[in-house]
């Protein structure tokens, strides 16, 4: 079935040091990208992969976003190779892909031969589906052009039912590996196992 609400969500820290939630409307260009680049490559994931290799994506400095498409979250990251995504449902459901970055020298790496049909002047929906709502979260100017208003109650509960899941993953993270030491090692393992379940990534082109 098809979403019928695909939206960027961002808090934005208010004088009062209090976290307000903007919603936005994803772009028809950038929503085409999402629903048949994105969706198509989703595969499942469990509890214990996802500890043990996309957690680590939010304890770094990446760029990411979140998504809302109806009552599920999906949060995209500039990550080796390029974009790594993972949804979640409120029934704890989750599912992930890894994109190949369509810039051939992405993360220093060696272009390969398939990647030297690079158009610099093609629209990169993998840049804006993270850093439109990365950067509307520090710039009201963007957030205006971006058309973000604040979240009403239906948005707030349906982001709040789907994330709770990935919280409560974290908690379990923050509990075994509560000591520097072991957060680092795990974090470490981490970014392994991610860049070997993620490989070369996959190319999309629409």
């Amino acid at each position: 079935m098809p979403y019928e609400q695909i939206r960027y969500i961002i808090f934005v820290q208010q004088k009062g040091g209090e976290d307000v939630m903007f919603a936005a409307p994803v772009g028809d260009d950038d929503r085409f990208y999402f629903e048949n680049g994105i969706l198509p490559t989703l595969r499942c994931l469990s509890n214990e992969d996802y500890v043990n290799g996309h957690a680590a994506v939010l304890h770094s400095a990446a760029r990411f976003s979140y998504i809302l498409a109806d009552r599920e979250v999906f949060w995209c990251a500039e990550w080796e190779p390029g974009l790594i995504v993972v949804r979640v449902s409120a029934e704890g459901q989750m599912a992930w892909t890894a994109l190949r970055s369509p810039i051939p020298n992405f993360g220093g790496r060696t272009p390969s031969e398939d990647d030297c049909d690079f158009d610099e002047d093609a629209v990169n929906h993998q840049y804006n589906l993270v850093f439109r709502a990365w950067d509307a979260q520090f710039d009201e100017q963007c957030r205006k052009w971006r058309s973000f208003e604040r979240a009403d109650q239906n948005t707030a509960d349906a982001f709040s039912g789907a994330i709770r899941h990935l919280n409560s993953l974290e908690d379990q993270i923050r509990k075994q590996y509560s000591e520097e030491t072991s957060m680092s090692s795990w974090w470490e393992r981490c970014k392994r196992n991610l860049a070997k379940w993620s490989g070369d990534g996959i190319r999309v082109a629409l």
